[in-house]
């Protein structure tokens, strides 16, 4: 083989149509191997560039070619024309440094019937400028033409990308739209409320999330990294970030805005801090029974004791009680929540199940009514559009109603976001509680003060000292319960 006949083909699929039923390719290949076997050429390598591959796989592919043509010393490329070949000018520069390297060189761009080398004439060169010229007015019209679409649908509240898990692209009124995903919105919101229970982490997210069969859309699990961006992720509370700017978004919602907010602590409090002060699980959470000051922690003789502000006589008289002890009183009101029959919480669960069954009927109807009324809108909409192209009302008139019909449909997608919220989130935590207090004594001791003080704040509510002891009251669910393990307690006994 003549090593100075060796040729390069360079293809370019034009759609993803074309791409996949190979037509475009078989008449560039046709035409291309038709032109080198007539020029005496040899053809000893293919490159092909679809047209849906990412401006990184195009220059990687590009790459690979020039890689190719210098390492084998090929000295003919041939393309179908110049805009299958490349679209800016950084690639048109890389070409040209090739072609300077070796007189020997050729680039044939065959259907504009230009061969472009070295020494070719003014002219040659003169069209190759005009040709990457058009090509890259071309990809630039492309850019802008999607810019515009990109800059309406955000401005209309919907992200111009892939939504995050929990969340799937349908099609509404033949816009692609995101709305939660039946399959795994409630998984996602698990994580969410997970999260803020003592003892999990991103890594632990990450691994329950895998169990679940959550993952990446190329299938793998998430890693470290993507779960805190997802539980970073502002699109669950309806901001679109888009290009490092955000956007207010139209999606239906089923995070709140409190329970992102209190994720969005967790994440950010950083590392585990070295105190220089005793940090006490119990700060800011007992207060005196006398005189209503809240009940600080200090230490004398190598304890630390719970003092109030002391603004009562009886205060002052009183005695500092020790902070072993409290911790000690309320572990024991954690044991007593632990029903000695597990059955009974398997029954309040399944009961609970049951409820949320059927709250998830109302729900749906409630759902089906509100998308049904937007359909409606926007089908009384779009007539309306008719009826001003046809002149049958006036721009003014069409102008106000099309307003009406906007404020309309705002309100009722904010009544969908309500219906898709608020009746999973109260199930979802009265379960949190109901599984938190049935473990939390085991636990409690092995926990951060920070963790510690989370359970506590969970279960009970006002804490009280007074006379040397602590009093607690039980959290509204908790109280129940109590009741049914106090009640199971008395039957076991009997």
């Amino acid at each position: 083989m003549d090593t100075k006949t060796k040729t390069v083909i360079l293809a370019r699929v034009s759609s993803k149509s074309q791409e996949d039923e190979g037509y475009s390719l078989d008449a560039q290949l046709k035409l291309l191997n038709s032109y080198c076997q007539k020029n005496e050429l040899t053809v000893v390598k293919v490159f092909k560039i679809a047209e849906t591959a990412s401006k990184q796989q195009s220059r990687k592919v590009f790459q690979e070619m020039l890689s190719y043509l210098t390492k084998d010393k090929i000295y003919h490329l041939a393309v179908e024309k110049t805009d299958r070949f490349t679209r800016n000018f950084r690639d048109a520069v890389q070409i040209d440094d090739w072609l300077d390297q070796d007189e020997n060189r050729r680039l044939h761009a065959v259907k504009e019937n230009l061969l472009l080398h070295k020494n070719a004439k003014s002219d040659v060169k003169f069209m190759w400028n005009i040709h990457v010229s058009v090509a890259k007015k071309y990809t630039d019209n492309l850019r802008e033409e999607s810019m515009k679409g990109i800059t309406e649908k955000l401005a209309q509240g919907w992200l111009p990308a892939p939504p995050p898990p929990g969340y799937q692209t349908v099609i509404v009124n033949s816009k692609r739209i995101h709305a939660p995903n039946p399959d795994t919105k409630n998984i996602i919101l698990g994580m969410f409320k997970t999260y803020l229970l003592p003892g999990e982490s991103i890594m632990s997210i990450r691994d329950r999330m895998e169990k679940l069969g959550i993952r990446s859309r190329d299938g793998r699990p998430y890693s470290k990294s993507h779960v805190q961006r997802t539980l970073s992720n502002t699109f669950y509370i309806g901001v679109n970030h888009f290009n490092g700017k955000n956007y207010p978004g139209s999606q239906e919602l089923f995070i709140s805005r409190e329970l992102f907010s209190k994720v969005q602590q967790k994440l950010h409090r950083g590392q585990t801090k070295a105190y220089s002060k005793h940090h006490s699980p119990l700060q800011g959470l007992i207060r005196c029974g006398d005189c209503g000051s809240a009940v600080t922690w200090q230490l004398q003789k190598g304890r630390y004791y719970g003092i109030c502000r002391r603004l009562s006589e009886k205060c002052r008289a009183g005695h500092a009680l020790r902070e072993d002890r409290v911790e000690a009183a309320l572990l024991e009101q954690l044991r007593s929540l632990v029903c000695p029959l597990p059955e009974v919480i398997e029954w309040v669960i399944d009961s609970s199940r049951e409820l949320n069954k059927a709250n998830i009927e109302v729900k749906k109807k409630l759902r089906d009514s509100v998308e049904l009324q937007i359909r409606r809108i926007d089908q009384m909409d779009e007539n309306l559009y008719d009826d001003k192209l046809s002149g049958a009302i006036t721009k003014e008139r069409y102008e106000v109603k099309h307003e009406q019909f906007l404020k309309g449909q705002e309100e009722l997608y904010k009544q969908l976001s309500e219906v898709g919220s608020s009746i999973d989130n109260a199930n979802e935590q009265r379960l949190a509680i109901l599984e938190l207090s049935q473990k939390a004594a085991q636990i409690y001791e092995m926990r951060s003060p920070e963790d510690k003080r989370l359970i506590i704040s969970k279960l009970f509510t006002n804490l009280c000292l007074k006379d040397g002891s602590v009093s607690v009251t039980y959290s509204k669910l908790v109280y129940i319960i109590a009741e049914k393990v106090i009640r199971t307690r008395k039957l076991m006994e009997v």
